[in-house]
């Protein structure tokens, strides 16, 4: 085969070895120099070249089969080619400059001159008579605008952000550019600080605003109030927003000015599936009804109108990934963004069609690290969710830790996880599509870019038309290297346009690189029907907050034992290499009543479970036995040392890590954290532990209990709902879920809850099915005895019916304790016996409602804009969590005193 190079500026063509690309670069010059005159010679030039490089990086010819389209059929496709995205010369914004002394840590921040577009922002806000409306692309430099208006305003202003990342890096900007008249803060952080310890919570905001709670200490003074991310607020933030506003108002002075900064496109990703948090963009884009405010002029009051600003320049992607966006994503919706970074050598996407649960993924990262040169931690890989054993995700973790263990991995513990900067530094990064938001780097890799998203992740999409959230969150994420998994046996997206795929990315050929759907109408609509068989903490996760109110009324709480002032706190990250350190924290929680139950028992259940493990085909401990032997020899090791009882912490610690990799389906910890390393939970924690268990726990409980009931009188679908889950420990009569986590949260109360409501159906089942064979002949108990497994009772069950004394006193003996191990904090978590109406099965109900058939995904507009004039009282709800199950009660209590001691002072000192 012949290869051509070409080298094409201003219309000017220079080509060597033609040979069989002749016939198709003739057609193509004599096809693209009639639009000379129509587009101008940048035009053409621009588009033989990218023609020719795009077939040539294919390893195809332009041959006849793949001449350009023809202009007549194609004129609008034409125009749409066009690269008006690319913004070049004198006027074409800078990015904001950053260096870091590495000697002494301090950051240099230099800011480039204003753009067009922040000119406009500035000018604004110096007369003060508007607000102002900025829709501002991924990696368009939101920061480096709000810096910019507090360096060349002498007005003061208050930003309020999402992410603490991001706050923290704002906060370090602004103090190298000693801008003293801005203050940076988030949400929940500012209520914190001014209102009450609560407010760390979506339920503390709602306090606040229920019972109208006054400032402890003045609100700092701003002019203008910087809102980010406004397309992820919510009705909690916005009934805050506007408290804030009415606290800071002074009679007969101007209003703040409005600067609300966000892209409508970049809801979070988690929230469009779930939408757990009513987050909604029109927080943004109706902003004009939701805001109001007053300027005065000549003694008079006048409304402030809105002004709306395009920020659509992107500093951090390559032209070839935002064309694939603009035409492919986007599919020509307006505002586009545009590109700064337009080097015809940067590649275009990789759109590979293979078999995603293959090495194919692993091949392609290796590129990456080999051909590219680019470190692991300038890779991030995503996928719509971590934890869920559809995805191919799982199995690339695992190849990179078996075959690379020279390359670092972060692979956080649940999907809603924040990304840890300690733990992830020098990482190849796994994410969720929502924790990859605020995340950048030189490469992405997303799994699942393929109809297996909606089978699966998003059943109730709002369009199919255009790209959803969830993809452009995750496409935006790459500066350079944008790679897109499709799996062979799976549909196109939606919104992708097949015929012009191929213009705007690579896809290299392989094994089951053609796509072929196999799924039939009647397997999807299988696949999506609702589930019936549910975890107890799958149904806890992501519940709205209207969701929560209602369940928390179904049950009685109370706070049997007060936090103690001093708490049992193990380093949470363990550092294996020096600079290297891993997250052990959710290790510690899984060890620490296994650690008890040792102690107190001389038995270790969780241990037994795993050595169990060993003889059931578990791929985790497959993938160990047949590439780490090493560690299934440690287990066996351990089991030999429980035997003679003599176990280290370090045992339990180790053991724990595995079951954990049990759960997950992740080996990568286990490889990641060296045996002499599990060393970080010592004597005096495990002392400290115990007397908080101790007191409280007796000897002859039983330890991680598997429990699950089918419930006939509740439907998942069209089928009864099935839960299982697994209880810490019942001791006697007592049910217990521990927790070692840094607060106790609403979810946990909930789990409690289901775990009482499948104990107590299950005990009225097992009661009603002996009180049956107990009233059967003999004959039929006795071959009952003898049968090894456990027959089906063929009775129905009237569950609300609790006439039998018997067992009237069974189940009023039974209680649920939700305790926090580090504060020894307890909750009782109780609900009405009698009565037709069951409190743990009404907040089972409310939860299987909730993920079978949620709430709408929007409502219309005017109806968003009637729940706003009162306080959205369709989605916020009165507060029902009680002040004292939050992170900052201890804070809350302590304030308290302090104030009762000084009103008692100043009252001594007045008598």
């Amino acid at each position: 085969m012949a290869y051509a190079s070409s080298f094409i500026r201003q219309g000017q063509i220079r080509i060597s070895s033609l040979h069989s690309l002749r016939y198709g670069f003739n057609f193509a010059i004599s096809h693209d120099l009639r639009l000379r005159s129509r587009f101008g010679p940048k035009y053409v030039a621009r588009r033989l070249g990218v023609y020719a490089k795009d077939r040539l990086l294919e390893g195809r010819p332009l041959t006849s089969s793949s001449r350009p389209p023809n202009q007549e059929n194609n004129r609008d496709l034409e125009e749409e080619d066009y690269d008006d995205f690319i913004v070049k010369g004198p006027d074409a914004p800078k990015p904001l400059q950053e260096t870091k002394d590495a000697s002494t840590g301090t950051r240099k921040v230099l800011l480039p001159p204003l753009s067009k577009q922040q000119e406009q922002a500035r000018q604004i806000l110096v007369a003060g008579k508007q607000n102002i409306l900025i829709n501002a692309c991924a990696g368009s430099g939101k920061t480096t605008t709000l810096l910019q208006m507090a360096s060349h305003l002498g007005k003061k202003f208050l930003a309020l952000l999402y992410n603490r990342r991001l706050r923290a890096e704002t906060i370090a900007r602004s103090e190298s550019l000693d801008l003293r008249n801005l203050t940076i803060d988030n949400y929940h952080g500012l209520a914190y600080r001014y209102y009450t310890p609560e407010a760390d919570t979506d339920q503390g905001l709602k306090r606040i605003v229920e019972e109208d709670m006054q400032p402890t200490h003045p609100l700092p003074e701003f002019d203008v109030l910087v809102l980010d991310e406004q397309q992820d607020m919510n009705p909690i933030i916005y009934n805050f927003v506007l408290k804030l506003l009415r606290d800071c108002a002074k009679t007969g002075t101007n209003s703040p000015q409005l600067m609300l900064l966000g892209d409508p496109r970049q809801i979070r990703a988690i929230k469009e599936i779930y939408q757990f948090n009513n987050a909604d963009k029109r927080f943004l884009t109706h902003c004009r009804d939701l805001f109001t405010g007053q300027y005065l002029e000549n003694g008079k009051a006048h409304e402030r109108t809105w002004v709306e600003i395009n920020q659509m320049v992107s500093f951090r992607m390559t032209s070839q990934i935002i064309r694939f966006i603009n035409r492919q994503l986007l599919r020509g919706s307006k505002p586009q963004i545009e590109a700064v970074k337009d080097n015809p050598d940067d590649p275009l996407p990789r759109y590979v069609v293979c078999d995603a649960y293959s090495d194919a993924p692993l091949k392609e990262l290796k590129r990456l690290l080999e051909e590219e040169k680019l470190p692991p931690e300038e890779i991030l890989i995503m996928a719509p969710s971590l934890r869920s054993a559809r995805n191919p995700i799982r199995d690339l973790a695992n190849l990179i830790a078996l075959e690379m263990p020279e390359v670092r991995l972060h692979i956080p513990t649940d999907d809603d996880d924040s990304i840890s900067e300690k733990v992830s530094a020098g990482k190849l990064i796994f994410a969720s599509y929502h924790q990859a938001k605020g995340i950048e780097r030189e490469a992405a890799i997303l799994f699942n870019f393929s109809s297996s998203y909606y089978d699966f992740y998003d059943r109730h999409p709002t369009t199919l038309v255009h790209v959803g959230n969830v993809q452009y969150v995750a496409a935006t994420r790459a500066k350079k290297h944008l790679i897109l998994i499709h799996h062979y046996e799976d549909d196109y997206l939606p919104f992708i346009d097949r015929k012009t795929l191929s213009k705007y990315c690579y896809r290299p050929p392989g094994p089951n690189s053609r796509v072929k759907p196999h799924r039939t109408e009647k397997e999807i609509e299988r696949i999506k029907m609702p589930k019936v068989r549910w975890k107890v903490t799958d149904l806890t996760r992501n519940i709205p907050e209207m969701i929560i109110s209602a369940c928390f009324k179904e049950l009685g709480l109370e706070m049997v034992r007060e936090p103690n002032d001093y708490r049992v706190r193990p380093d949470p990250h363990v550092e294996v290499a020096p600079g290297d350190w891993e997250a052990v924290a959710d290790i510690t929680g899984t060890a620490v009543p296994a650690i008890f139950e040792y102690e107190q028992r001389g038995t270790c259940k969780l241990i037994t479970d795993v050595i169990d493990s060993l003889d059931k085909s578990q791929k985790p401990l497959d993938l160990l036995s047949k590439s780490k032997p090493k560690y299934i020899n440690h287990m066996l090791d351990i089991n030999d040392r429980l035997k003679e009882q003599k176990l280290q912490i370090s045992d339990i610690l180790f053991m724990a890590n595995v079951s954990n990799m049990l759960t997950s389906g992740y080996i990568y910890k286990v490889l990641s954290i060296p045996l002499e390393k599990y060393t970080w939970f010592t004597t005096e924690h495990s002392e400290a532990s115990f007397n908080i268990l101790s007191t409280q726990i007796g000897e002859e409980a039983c330890y991680e209990v598997f429990i699950g009931h089918k419930f006939t009188d509740i439907t998942a679908g069209n089928n009864h709902a099935s839960v299982i889950g697994r209880v810490d420990l019942f001791d006697y009569a007592r049910l217990w879920e521990l927790k070692w986590t840094s607060a106790l949260r609403p979810e946990h109360v909930l789990q409690v809850a289901l775990y009482a409501a499948i104990n107590k159906r299950s005990r009225i089942k097992r009661f009603r099915e002996k009180e049956y064979v107990d009233s059967q002949p003999l004959e039929y108990r006795e071959r009952i005895a003898k049968r090894k497994t456990k027959p089906k009772i063929p009775i129905d069950i009237d569950y609300n019916n609790l006439e039998d004394e018997d067992l009237y006193k069974k189940l009023n003996r039974l209680s649920n304790y939700l305790l926090h191990v580090p504060t020894g904090q307890r909750i009782k978590i109780s609900s009405p016996l009698g009565g037709e109406r069951d409190g743990f099965i009404e907040v089972l109900r409310k939860l299987i409602k909730a993920k079978v058939d949620p709430p709408p995904l929007a409502i219309t507009d005017k109806k968003f804009l009637e729940e706003a004039k009162n306080g959205f009282p369709s989605f916020v709800g009165q507060c029902a969590v009680p002040p004292w199950l939050s992170p900052g009660w201890n804070k809350m209590k302590k304030r308290s005193k302090l104030k009762s001691k000084t009103v008692e002072d100043n009252t001594a000192g007045s008598g």
